[in-house]
């Protein structure tokens, strides 16, 4: 993929561009975020956190396809882990995931990640207004 403002994508920010994963709000959710970013782009996340875990996260952007694939790519980096390695992922890490972004759509991997966050603050938010205690994850029975 390239584009005139952004120059070539690593192969799989191309396939996360292209085919992105997660996309679309989710319908059983306990954390949501939106953001708008400085580029005038806006993400917006869910999580389903259950047991300590993310179990579920989607996404949506009004942005290009680097917006596409650094959402997608955070949403797969979150799905299945502990909620708090979840709140550590940071805009390095969907970068590196992603083969890297050229240096101007940089930015979008920094929305993601930081949009993320800001939904699981959302979880926490509601946990603590219902009195859920906030446990350690647990391991699956069938795992």
């Amino acid at each position: 993929m390239e584009t005139e403002e952004h120059g070539a994508f690593s192969p799989t920010a191309q396939e996360h561009a292209a085919a992105p994963r997660n996309y679309g709000p989710l319908e059983d959710y306990n954390g949501n975020a939106r953001i708008t970013g400085p580029c005038g782009d806006t993400m917006e996340f869910w999580v389903a956190v259950w047991n300590g875990l993310v179990e579920d996260a989607s996404f949506t952007t009004t942005g290009c396809g680097s917006s596409l694939a650094a959402g997608s790519m955070t949403t797969c980096l979150a799905r299945g882990r502990a909620l708090d390695t979840v709140m550590g992922i940071e805009q390095e890490h969907v970068l590196a995931a992603l083969g890297g972004l050229p240096e101007a759509a940089r930015h979008c991997a920094l929305l993601a990640a930081n949009t993320l966050r800001a939904a699981c603050e959302d979880y926490l938010a509601w946990a603590k207004s219902r009195g859920i205690a906030l446990e350690p994850p647990t391991k699956k029975e069938n795992d």
